[in-house]
């Protein structure tokens, strides 16, 4: 499905890394904070908001790097690459983490709840909060990195299917 979104198969895989990794941090979290993994914590967690902030960062530097090698006429230098992708992240930052922001926020009332209702619930919220967490520290970091790394030769930018 990624793929499908991206266009680019590097650009996907990369985009993808993101979960195991997001989910490895959580867990890690979840052992720290002796949360238990229920059916409760574990099912909240969505893989689509988890990717969400990669998504967009992975889309802005495609973009960028495909304006780039047009303008230049030639594949791109590591160091141009790299100029390219730092630019690219750095205009959807802000933006892609204030997405995450929201999403986050919407969980924060969950942790007042007190008695039967917060023995429920506290964990789940905690849980989908690490995961946000680690999901967006991974697409601020991790991300632009394996994109510079993974994504080369030609890029292109085009429409995809589900776009028209």
């Amino acid at each position: 499905m990624l793929f499908l979104i991206l266009g680019n198969l590097r650009a996907a895989i990369v985009t993808a890394c993101v979960i195991p990794l997001a989910m490895l941090m959580t867990i890690t979290g979840m052992v720290e904070a002796k949360i238990s993994a229920n059916l409760m914590s574990l099912g909240a967690i969505d893989f689509g908001i988890i990717i969400d902030g990669a998504v967009i960062i992975v889309e802005n530097c495609l973009r960028l790097l495909a304006e780039e090698q047009h303008r230049r006429g030639r594949l791109l230098s590591l160091p141009e690459r790299l100029t390219a992708i730092r630019e690219g992240s750095h205009e959807v930052l802000k933006p892609s983490l204030f997405g995450t922001m929201i999403i986050a926020v919407v969980y924060l009332p969950v942790l007042t709840l007190t008695g039967v209702e917060g023995k429920m619930f506290t964990p789940m919220a905690l849980t989908v909060l690490m995961a946000l967490a680690g999901a967006a520290l991974l697409s601020v970091t991790f991300v632009p990195a394996a994109v510079a790394l993974v994504v080369t030769g030609k890029v292109s930018e085009h429409e995809n299917a589900s776009c028209v």
